[in-house]
C-alpha cells in the first residue's frame, strides 16, 4: 500500500513538474499593449516621448537630454520593457483625462522617459536623478513604477485597467496574516481547551513584541520560561504554538498590488474570493506572485493628492479660477517665509513637530531645502550628525570640507553633506571608477553587509580615487565615510517626488488659506478618531492660528463636506459624529432645490427619514446645527420624536397623493415656535459635554475657559510645550481628565497595589498621555475621575521626537490650586470709586475667613498716587467665596492674589519661579 501511495505521489510531482515547464511559469508573462496603427510598442514609446520632450521643454531642452533619452530607450528596448512603459502610461493617461490626478514615486523619478510620459513630475536632469537606480540593465527583474492617485478615486483605475486588459486577465494580489507567539499560543490554547485565563495567563508573559518569536520570547522573558517549566499543560501549549507559529491565519487583499496577464489568470496562478467581497485576489502573496513572471502594479491612492483636487475645486468656486499646482512657481517667497516660520500642519510630509522645528533650524530658501528635509530627518542622520553640518554650512556658520573637487561638484547642493543613495552612487562613480551601472549594487551590498562584494567595491574605488589625486590616506578615510554613510543615504528620486507635493501644499496654505483648510478637513472626515483629539480637531484649531474662520454646523449653510462662502468655512456635516454622508448629503440636496429649512418640524418634513434618520437628528442637534432656527437645543430634543412622526406622515401623505386639508395655506412664522415647549437650554457643562461628543471638540466653549487665569499662572508648560522637553523632566501641568482606562502591572511590589491608570489630560493646548503608577494611584484614585479639572506635577516620559508619556507625582484638585499657591491677597481701594465707609464692611468680609494667607492693601488717593499698606496682623483663606464678595463690594478686578508657581526639582529651571501677582 506505501508503495503504490508513493508511486502516485511521484506522478502526480512530475505532471505538476511537466505544467509548470508547459506553463511558462518563471518566464515573464506580461502583457502586450497594443499600439495604434500596427507600430510596435518600442516604435511607439520612442514617438510619445518625442511628443513629450517637445511638451516639456519646447525649444529650450537641458544639457544632455537627448542623449540620456536615447540611452534610456536603448536600455528599456533591449531589456522588453517597453510594453511595461506603455501599460504605465495609458491608465495614468486615461486617469489624467478624467481629471484624476497621479504621480510616480520612487525610483522611477530618476527615468527621463517617465518625466516624458507624464508619469513623473520632476525632470531628473534638473535634479540630478539617476536611471541606473531605476533599472539596472545588468539584472533581469522588471523595473517597479509605483504610481500615487487620488485616494477617493483610485478604484476607477483598476475598473478601466480590468476593461481594458480582460477582467479575468486582472486581479488584486492577495496577503496572509500569520500567526505571531501571542496568536499562536491563544490559537492553540482554545483548540486544547484549556481555559481562557490560564491562555490568557500564558500569552501576557510575551514581551510585547510584535515581532518576538516564542523561542526569542522564552529567551527574553524569565517568567514565561518559569511558567512553562512548571507547568505541563503549559510546556505543550508552548510545544504545539511553536509547530504552528508562522502559518497563514488569515486572507485579505493587498493595498495597492494588482497582477495583470497577458491572458487568462487561471493559467498561472490560483484565485479565490477576496473575504466578504466579491473581488477576485490571487492565492499567492506578491512575492509569488513577481516569481512566477506575472506583471505586478502598484495603484497606490494618496491622500494629499486627494486635498489638492479638492483645493483646486474649492478654489474654482470661490475665485472663479482654474489653478494648476504643476505650474506653480518653486521660488516664491511667501511660501519659504512659511517653512522657516515651521507653520506646516497640514503640509505634506512636513507635519510634524521634528520636522517643524528642523525647517525653524535650517531656513529653507530653495527646493532643494525641501527635497533634503524628509531625507535628514530619519534616525540615522540625525544622530549621525549630518543635520547639524547641514545646517551649519547652509547658514554659514563653518566652511564645507571637500578632499577633491569632484567631491565639491557632487555634494554641493547639500553642504558637504552625503544625504542621497543617488550622490553615493555619483561619488563611486566618478571618483572610484566603479561603472554607475553597478554603483547600486555596491550601495546594497553595504547596507546588507555583503563582504566579498564590499572588499571588491573597495579595492577598485581605492585604485580610482588615488589615480584621480586623491592621497590613499584620504581615499581610505573617505571609503570608511561610505561605508559608515551609505546606509543611510535616501532615495533622491523619491524625496524629489514628494517635496513637490509638499511645496504645493505650502503654495497652497499660504496663498489660498481658506480654500486649502476645508480640502484639507474634508479628507480628515474618514479618519475621524473621537476616544483621543484627532487630525480634524488639531486642523480646526490651526484654523484658529491662521483666523481662518470655521461657522458652526448648521442644517441651512453646511453642506456634507467641508465648503467655503464668504471668505469662511462652513463645518462639513458629515463630520459630526452619527450624522451620515448620506443623511448631510440629503439634508444640503433638499435645501438647495427648495430654500431653507424654517424649523424641526420643517425639516423633519422635507427630509426623508429613511435618509435622515433619529440618531442623525439627535446628533445634528447636539453638535448644534439645529442653532439656526434660533431655538434651544434642549427644546429640539423634547420634540425630536414628535417632528419624526409628523415628517412620517407627510411621507406617508405625499407616497399616496394627498394633501393635507389646509397644505395650501401659509403658515404663520410664529407657529413652528409656539409648537416648541417652554424650556431652558441644557446647563453649559451638559451641553458642552454633547459638543465634544459629536464634534471631537468644545464648540461653544470650553469647560477650562474659566480656569485659564490658573492654568497660564501655575503651569509651567502645556500639551505643546511639554513635547519639546528632555526625558524626566518635572513639570506642573493642568487641565481636563478623560480617556480613563484602569490596568494592573505585571509583577507588582510585596504589599503594593498593582492597579495604574492611563489618562488624557486635556488643556487649551492639546492632550498629554498620562500615567498614574500604582503608588500614585493608591493615594490621588479618587481625584481620577471624568471630567476632573486638575493641576498634576509629574515627569516627561520621552519615547521619541513626538511622543511622549505624561508620569504623575501629585494631583491637585483646581478648587485647591489657589489656597496652595497664593501666599496672600492684594485688595485694591480707589478713593475716587469707593467712599471710606466700605472700609469697615471689608473688615468685616476678611475677619469671615480667617487663615495664613497675608493681605495687602493697594490704595489709591485723590492725586492718583498709590499706597501699599499691609492690614496689620489681619490674616486670611484665600476662598472664591471670599473672592466673590470682595467683587461685589468693591466692583470687578477689586483684588490680586500673591503667589508663587510650582515648585520643580529641574536644576535647569531653578527649585522655585519668581513671586508674581495675578488678577
Amino acid at each position: 500500500a506505501h508503495s503504490e501511495a508513493l508511486k502516485q505521489t511521484a506522478l502526480i510531482a512530475e505532471s505538476v513538474e511537466e505544467f509548470y515547464k508547459s506553463a511558462g511559469i518563471g518566464v515573464r508573462q506580461f502583457p502586450s499593449f497594443q499600439p495604434p496603427e500596427e507600430k510596435t510598442p518600442e516604435a511607439y514609446l520612442r514617438e510619445l516621448c518625442e511628443t513629450g520632450f517637445k511638451n516639456r521643454y519646447v525649444d529650450n531642452p537641458p544639457e544632455g537630454a537627448r542623449d540620456r533619452l536615447e540611452h534610456e530607450l536603448g536600455i528599456i528596448n533591449r531589456m522588453g520593457f517597453a510594453s511595461y512603459f506603455l501599460i504605465v502610461w495609458d491608465f495614468v493617461r486615461f486617469g489624467r483625462e478624467a481629471g484624476i490626478p497621479s504621480l510616480a514615486r520612487g525610483s522611477a523619478c530618476g527615468a527621463l522617459v517617465s518625466y516624458l510620459l507624464g508619469l513623473s513630475h520632476v525632470c531628473p536632469l534638473k535634479y540630478d536623478l539617476l536611471f541606473e537606480r531605476f533599472l539596472d540593465p545588468n539584472r533581469a527583474e522588471a523595473p517597479d513604477i509605483d504610481i500615487d492617485f487620488c485616494q477617493e478615486r483610485r478604484g476607477e483605475i483598476i475598473r478601466y485597467v480590468k476593461e481594458k486588459y480582460g477582467d479575468s486577465n486582472v486581479a488584486q494580489i492577495g496577503t496572509f496574516g500569520t500567526l505571531k507567539a501571542r496568536g499562536a499560543i491563544k490559537d492553540v490554547g482554545r483548540t486544547i481547551n484549556l481555559p481562557l485565563s490560564r491562555v490568557a495567563e500564558l500569552s501576557e508573559l510575551v514581551p510585547d513584541d510584535p515581532k518576538i518569536t516564542i523561542k526569542d520570547a522564552l529567551a527574553e522573558s524569565e517568567d514565561l520560561r518559569k511558567a512553562v517549566e512548571s507547568d505541563m499543560a503549559f510546556k505543550e501549549l508552548i510545544g504545539l504554538a511553536t509547530r504552528v507559529e508562522g502559518m497563514a491565519r488569515s486572507i485579505g487583499t493587498h493595498a495597492a498590488a494588482v497582477v495583470i496577464a497577458d491572458k487568462s489568470l487561471t493559467e498561472y496562478v490560483p484565485l479565490m474570493r477576496g473575504p466578504g467581497k466579491d473581488d477576485v485576489i490571487t492565492q499567492w502573496s506578491m512575492g509569488d506572485v513577481e516569481a512566477a513572471g506575472l506583471l505586478k502594479m502598484d495603484f497606490l491612492g494618496l491622500r494629499n493628492l486627494t486635498i489638492l483636487s479638492t483645493s483646486v475645486e474649492i478654489i474654482e468656486q470661490t475665485t472663479g479660477e482654474r489653478i494648476d499646482p504643476l505650474k506653480f512657481p518653486l521660488e516664491d517667497e511667501p511660501t519659504f517665509d512659511l517653512l522657516r516660520r515651521g507653520e506646516t500642519q497640514g503640509v505634506f510630509q512636513l507635519e510634524s513637530g521634528g520636522i517643524r522645528d528642523l525647517l525653524q533650524r535650517m531656513k529653507p530658501d530653495h527646493f532643494r531645502d525641501i527635497i533634503a528635509t524628509n531625507a535628514l530627518y530619519r534616525p540615522g542622520p540625525l544622530e549621525g550628525g549630518m543635520v547639524d553640518d547641514y545646517i551649519a554650512v547652509k547658514l554659514k556658520k563653518k566652511e564645507a570640507n571637500y578632499l577633491h573637487p569632484i567631491l565639491r561638484e557632487i555634494l554641493e547642493e547639500t553642504n558637504g553633506v552625503m544625504v542621497y543613495q543617488e550622490q553615493v552612487m555619483r561619488i563611486l562613480n566618478r571618483l572610484g571608477g566603479i561603472e554607475l551601472a553597478k554603483a547600486y549594487t555596491c550601495i546594497k551590498a553595504i547596507s546588507k553587509k555583503k563582504e566579498s562584494i564590499i572588499a571588491a567595491n573597495a579595492e577598485k574605488f581605492l585604485q580610482g580615487a588615488v589615480s584621480l589625486g586623491l592621497a590613499k590616506k584620504d581615499a581610505e578615510d573617505f571609503w570608511n565615510m561610505i561605508l559608515k554613510f551609505a546606509g543611510y543615504g535616501f532615495n533622491k528620486s523619491h524625496s524629489t517626488a514628494y517635496a513637490l507635493v509638499a511645496y504645493q501644499t505650502a503654495y497652497l496654505k499660504t496663498h489660498y488659506p481658506v480654500e486649502f483648510m476645508a480640502a484639507l478637513l474634508t479628507g480628515d472626515i474618514p479618519n475621524r478618531n473621537f476616544k483621543r483629539k484627532d487630525s480634524l480637531v488639531e486642523h480646526l484649531e490651526d484654523c484658529q492660528r491662521m483666523n481662518v474662520v470655521v461657522e458652526q454646523p448648521s442644517v441651512n449653510s453646511s453642506r456634507g463636506e467641508f465648503s467655503v462662502a464668504n471668505g469662511r468655512i462652513h463645518f462639513g456635516l458629515s463630520a459630526i459624529k452619527g450624522c451620515s454622508a448620506s443623511a448631510a448629503e440629503a439634508i444640503a440636496r433638499e435645501r438647495d432645490a427648495h430654500g431653507p429649512y424654517k424649523d424641526i418640524f420643517d425639516l423633519c418634513n422635507r427630509v426623508d427619514s429613511t435618509q435622515c434618520n433619529k440618531s442623525s437628528l439627535e446628533a445634528l442637534i447636539r453638535a448644534g446645527a439645529l442653532d439656526c432656527f434660533g431655538s434651544h437645543r434642549s427644546q429640539h430634543i423634547a420634540v425630536l420624536e414628535k417632528a419624526l412622526q409628523g415628517g412620517a406622515a407627510a411621507a406617508k401623505d405625499k407616497r399616496s397623493g394627498q394633501l393635507s386639508l389646509f397644505g395650501d395655506v401659509e403658515e404663520d412664522d410664529s407657529s413652528p415656535k409656539q409648537m416648541l415647549p417652554d424650556m431652558p437650554e441644557f446647563p453649559e457643562k451638559e451641553r458642552l459635554a454633547m459638543e465634544k461628543e459629536v464634534l471631537g471638540y468644545y464648540l461653544s466653549s470650553h469647560p477650562l475657559a474659566e480656569y485659564e487665569r490658573i492654568l497660564k499662572s501655575f503651569c509651567t508648560h502645556n500639551a505643546v510645550t511639554a513635547k519639546t522637553l528632555k526625558n524626566r523632566t518635572e513639570v506642573w501641568m493642568g487641565g481636563i481628565i478623560s480617556s480613563i482606562k484602569l490596568a494592573h502591572t505585571r509583577n507588582p511590589k510585596p504589599g503594593q497595589s498593582s492597579k495604574y491608570a492611563n489618562f488624557d489630560l486635556e488643556d487649551l493646548d492639546g492632550i498629554t498621555r498620562s500615567i498614574a503608577w500604582p503608588n500614585t494611584f493608591d493615594q490621588f484614585a479618587e481625584m481620577i475621575q471624568p471630567d476632573s479639572i486638575v493641576l498634576i506635577r509629574g515627569r516627561i516620559d520621552k519615547r521619541g521626537e513626538e511622543e511622549i508619556n505624561f508620569i504623575v507625582d501629585e494631583i491637585l484638585p483646581i478648587r485647591e490650586v489657589d489656597e496652595k499657591f497664593t501666599t496672600g491677597i492684594h485688595i485694591l481701594f480707589d478713593q475716587n470709586k469707593h467712599d471710606e465707609e466700605l472700609l469697615p464692611k471689608i473688615g468685616e468680609v476678611l475677619r469671615g475667613y480667617p487663615g495664613e494667607r497675608d493681605v495687602m492693601f493697594a490704595v489709591r488717593i485723590g492725586n492718583g498716587d498709590t499706597v501699599h499698606i499691609k492690614a496689620g496682623k489681619q490674616r486670611v483663606a484665600i476662598h472664591p467665596e471670599l473672592r466673590q464678595r470682595l467683587d461685589d463690594l468693591l466692583g470687578v478686578n477689586s483684588h490680586r492674589l500673591i503667589f508663587t508657581k510650582p515648585k520643580v526639582n529641574n536644576s535647569s529651571n531653578g527649585d522655585t519661579f519668581r513671586r508674581r501677582s495675578s488678577n
